[in-house]
């Protein structure tokens, strides 16, 4: 079985203001404004610098506008000096908070920023990832956002965590005030890539993967558990304990069901013919690729579609047509739902060597928790019909428990009901007469 797919999403993300919708923009516009979205764009380019007090065990780190921006920058003293009071007290810790902010100031100098159409463009790429409930929940808890184009997090990660998670395309903290998302794209998302065929680097892989690992660890911080009535957190998940020691009952058994029920659509179409229609599009698929003709290749063009009719025919028949419509415009619609099946059951039983653990309750604990946080993952990537086909239970879960439940906290701690604009904001007159001008 393949490993986690990080290219293929069913959806054309926004990145344009007019691509977007009202809703999602008015995210874009907080996330921005809020100084909590960190950018390490490779080449020299990065917008956040990091203050490290090692005699103190202080690392934290701060944005060019936390840095800069008036109505940032006290929250930012604030931050510093709350760190420091253990330590230094009166006159000498203002002193000390100021001279801190200079060395921030004089740190991140060294660095290009990004443009602030740049800023933008990722920042609508991120917020798409998630549930617009959970993102307005991470604003208002403060969330740090990391991005880096790298191919895993180690560049945004201080010394002693890279040390320990440097290597993973993704991780969240949630250690008392260290609320954080990281994210690495592989690439600059904002530039084309030249190979249409890419599964790595610049442009739709790194976008793909910004939706893909950031609806993962997003994924994680929505399912740490709230008080119904004030919406701080509590020590628990809907996954499992908050040590992730056990696994929470509803979750383990729906876990179960879903892989049972994964393996079993899998059976179902290989008794109708996929493996022989797989085959046939392999061999297809090579000819292609180097440019064979002739009649053997009209002969296999022929059984490949005589293969491909009978095989709907039979999903009709089997109440699988809707499953293998979802790639009909696919040119190898077979090798796509292989690959689709492969990837729903190893996200539902992922494998590493950090899920692993002598003790059977953890690893089940863990196993429960990272298929949870993957669900929107793979509505992401998937699309939300097959991902509630393949994880009911943990989709069921997800967006009937956990994102009701991000709801109720954003409005407990907000004050305000939770609304969000799904209308697309759509090109102003002026805008469509630039875009045909530049055709």
């Amino acid at each position: 079985m393949s490993g986690n797919i990080y290219h293929i999403i069913h959806f054309k993300p926004g990145v344009e203001r007019w691509e977007m919708s009202v809703g999602y923009e008015k995210l874009v516009q907080k996330l921005i404004h809020s100084g909590r979205f960190r950018i390490d764009g490779g080449e020299d380019k990065l917008n956040f610098a990091r203050l490290y007090i090692p005699n103190l065990d202080i690392s934290m780190t701060f944005s060019h506008r936390e840095i800069h921006e008036p109505a940032l920058v006290k929250k930012t003293k604030e931050a510093i000096a709350e760190q420091l009071s253990g330590s230094i007290s009166g006159r000498v810790l203002g002193s000390k908070t100021q001279f801190y902010l200079d060395t921030l100031v004089d740190e991140i100098k060294k660095y290009a920023q990004p443009t602030a159409e740049e800023e933008m463009q990722l920042a609508r790429l991120v917020v798409q990832a998630a549930h617009p409930a959970v993102i307005e929940l991470a604003l208002l808890d403060r969330v740090e956002i990391f991005l880096s184009y790298s191919q895993n997090i180690g560049d945004v990660l201080d010394v002693q965590t890279w040390q320990s998670a440097g290597s993973n395309s993704g991780m969240q903290s949630l250690k008392g005030q260290e609320k954080a998302v990281f994210i690495s794209c592989g690439g600059n998302p904002l530039r084309e890539n030249k190979d249409p065929k890419a599964e790595y680097g610049d442009g739709r892989p790194a976008i793909a993967r910004i939706l893909i690992i950031g609806g993962q660890e997003i994924g994680h911080y929505s399912d740490i558990m709230r008080d119904a009535t004030t919406g701080q957190q509590v020590p628990s998940r809907y996954s499992a304990d908050i040590y992730g020691t056990n696994a929470k009952k509803e979750v383990k058994l729906g876990r179960i069901k879903d892989i049972k029920r994964g393996n079993l659509i899998m059976q179902k179409f290989a008794d109708i013919g996929l493996r022989q229609l797989l085959q046939s599009e392999k061999v297809m698929k090579f000819y292609r690729e180097v440019n064979r003709g002739g009649f053997v290749v009209f002969l296999e063009f022929l059984k490949l579609h005589t293969k491909r009719i009978i095989l709907v025919f039979k999903a009709r028949k089997m109440g699988l047509h809707k499953i293998f419509n979802k790639f009909g415009g696919e040119r190898y619609p077979a090798l796509m739902l292989e690959a689709m099946c492969e990837d729903m059951l190893f996200n539902l039983a992922p494998k590493a060597d950090v899920y692993s653990s002598k003790n059977k309750d953890v690893e089940e604990a863990i196993a429960c928790i990272e298929a949870l946080a993957r669900v929107p993952q793979q509505a992401n990537k998937w699309g939300h019909y097959l991902a509630k086909v393949f994880m009911k239970d943990l989709y069921t879960t997800y967006y009937e428990k956990i994102i009701p439940g991000c709801i109720n906290a954003y409005e407990a701690l907000s004050g305000q009901k939770f609304v969000f604009d799904r209308k697309r904001i759509g090109r102003s007159l002026f805008e469509k007469i630039k875009a045909l001008l530049k055709k």
